[in-house]
């Protein structure tokens, strides 16, 4: 079992579990990014930054690494760049800024054609160590830990749905990491068609029976979170341009320390933020409304603005952004609901992890 963090630099995992693709249509997926994954990437650029910089900073780290277990091609044939770019750009430009610490890749594709493409992507980087191997992600878990022994590691596993998921060996892979954090894209709208001839496709990927199709998300998340020694998993909703409700994904992220949380806050706030300043007014007033109801049953009067943050946007991360909190704070005050105000909802320590 791996050892809990002492401080907020010692663990960050990402786990990622994405809508499958037929095999006969992957190689159609790296034709162009969808809508939909862009989210993804976007998510995954804007996180990697900070992480780095809290993992990477303090005295004696000299190394921290990104795991890729499902990495592709590197280049999509329209010329986006997929996760491992994404990693090594910034590890190239941690590089160039002489930081106290570099940042090394893992990257795991099965797949020949795609393996040969990402390895060729490679040798831009000449100032990045990287691996890169060609083989079953689950293979590779003694070959990662290997590599990165007691440094910092954000594990990103992101397979092409839930049949190439494997619980077991993701509990395996994060409890022998030491200092990890952990993202995952959860296809859980895959369970729609496996359920009925392949449940055991299902259970594998979420560590077991005992799921049903309306708790499968919760089921993975607690069970992740038992089984690792994370917080509560923060679960961000993918849904396709354009049609309301129509859930394409779900991303996943497990960590160890509060400080993981906050920043992926950032990344949920983004979408709650856009509602709030939006035209929907009835989408706005459910948010609000939705907020103002969980306040009620934790006690209001007992809230501090330390405790909404650390009880909300941390174990809560993923219902209530900070603006949704804000308004929701707002409207209680206005209607005569707090016995005292909590003050602002937001510090200098949120404002120092968020980008």
């Amino acid at each position: 079992m791996s050892q809990a963090p002492n401080s907020p630099v010692d663990t960050c995992v990402l786990v990622w579990i994405v809508r499958p693709v037929a095999a006969e249509h992957r190689a159609e997926f790296f034709t162009g990014v969808q809508k939909h994954s862009q989210i993804k990437l976007r998510a995954l650029e804007r996180y990697l930054p900070p992480w780095a910089a809290k993992v990477g900073s303090p005295p004696g780290v000299q190394r921290v690494w990104v795991v890729d277990g499902f990495a592709g091609q590197g280049l999509y044939d329209s010329g986006e760049v997929g996760s491992p770019l994404i990693f090594l750009e910034h590890a190239k430009r941690v590089a160039e800024e002489e930081r106290s610490y570099q940042v090394s890749g893992f990257f795991v594709e099965d797949n020949e054609t795609r393996h040969q493409r990402l390895s060729a992507q490679l040798h831009r980087y000449p100032d990045v160590q990287a691996v890169c191997a060609d083989a079953n992600f689950w293979s590779q878990v003694d070959r990662v830990v290997d590599f990165v022994g007691d440094d910092p590691a954000l594990v990103f596993v992101d397979p092409f749905g839930l049949k190439d998921l494997n619980f077991a060996s993701l509990v395996k892979l994060c409890n022998r990491l030491r200092k990890v954090d952990l993202m995952v894209n959860f296809a859980s709208r895959a369970a729609l068609r496996l359920e009925k001839k392949h449940p055991e496709i299902i259970s594998q990927a979420v560590g077991g029976p005992g799921w049903t199709l309306d708790s499968l998300t919760d089921t993975f998340c607690s069970r992740l979170a038992e089984a690792c020694g994370f917080l509560a998993p923060a679960v961000l909703p993918v849904v396709a341009p354009g049609r309301l409700g129509k859930l394409k994904y779900e991303i996943v992220l497990a960590a160890r320390h509060p400080a993981a949380y906050e920043l992926w806050n950032d990344e949920i706030a983004s979408g709650q933020r856009a509602t709030l300043k939006g035209g929907d007014q009835l989408a706005k007033e459910q948010l609000v409304a939705e907020a103002r109801v969980f306040l009620r049953s934790q006690a209001p009067s007992a809230f501090t603005r330390e405790r909404l943050l650390g009880e909300v946007i941390v174990r809560e991360c993923g219902r209530f952004a900070i603006p949704v909190l804000k308004a929701a704070v707002k409207a209680m005050l206005d209607a005569g609901e707090w016995e005292k105000d909590p003050g602002p909802v937001g510090t200098a320590r949120i404002r120092k992890v968020s980008r």
